[in-house]
């Protein structure tokens, strides 16, 4: 593991922006999984920037693969994880719309739109690379505690702990509006994923790094569950790394 700490969530999201860009020059043909959080859309957002400023790379052969989708959104509406990426990301720069795979979260039957989602998995071959957040119980994706290091993509129900910490945002103004399950990729998936980037600002977020950081590698805390990956980057900014000690520290550099 690696653990870059910034001074602030705006260079945490450059650090991040600038890691995608060089992962697309490096690999036009690009496999990435993609988390729709806050800070992942400020990195986006930056993203995008240097795309139109500098035009040296490419999205054109990319195909993306988003972590989550709650379910009951149609694509269309403004909080659902296809309407924020596609408006974040999708449409500001060259990349084919049929190549940019959410499941829905709207479907008749969303086990099969499960099991849809993991054979597109399975025929791309996984990810190069995987974006997440870190949610304050843990969770990664939307694999909620209790979730199994060989879990693939399902229908999950959302903790209060979650319903509560997605509530009162930007995304959902009210704890009323959040749906109660969501579809998730699974762990196996992000932990066969050749790269993972994970991202975590915010005093809010300290405790929850801190136990990523510090705690046994288990299901009851499924952040833990990457720790062992041979290409895991962690970046958080000063608030979020307020919790660990400089011997901590010193030991995930």
């Amino acid at each position: 593991m690696k653990l870059i700490i910034c001074e602030d969530r705006a260079e945490a999201a450059e650090r991040l922006a600038g890691m995608l860009a060089d992962a697309v020059k490096k690999e036009p043909r690009l496999k990435l999984g993609l988390s729709a959080g806050t800070t992942s859309l400020l990195a986006y957002a930056g993203l995008v920037r240097r795309w139109h400023e500098h035009g040296d790379f490419t999205f054109r052969y990319v195909t993306t693969f988003s972590t989550d989708e709650y379910t009951t959104l149609p694509p269309s509406d403004h909080r659902s994880t296809r309407y924020l990426m596609n408006t974040n990301l999708f449409c500001q720069v060259d990349l084919p719309r049929e190549q940019t795979c959410i499941p829905r979260g709207d479907a008749a039957d969303l086990d099969s739109e499960c099991k849809a989602y993991d054979l597109l998995l399975d025929a791309r071959d996984g990810l190069d690379v995987v974006v997440l957040g870190l949610g304050h119980n843990g969770h990664v994706g939307l694999n909620e505690p209790g979730s199994s290091a060989k879990s693939r993509t399902r229908l999950v129900d959302l903790t209060p702990s979650t319903v509560a910490a997605i509530s009162g945002g930007e995304r959902f103004k009210r704890v009323e509006e959040v749906p109660l399950k969501a579809i998730t990729m699974g762990m196996a998936d992000i932990i066969d994923a050749g790269r993972i980037l994970l991202i975590a600002c915010g005093v809010g977020k300290a405790e929850a790094v801190t136990r990523m950081c510090t705690a046994r590698p288990g299901p009851a805390n499924p952040s833990t569950l990457i720790l062992h990956h041979p290409q895991l980057t962690v970046i958080v900014d000063r608030a979020a790394a307020s919790g660990l000690d400089a011997e901590q520290i010193k030991k995930l550099h």
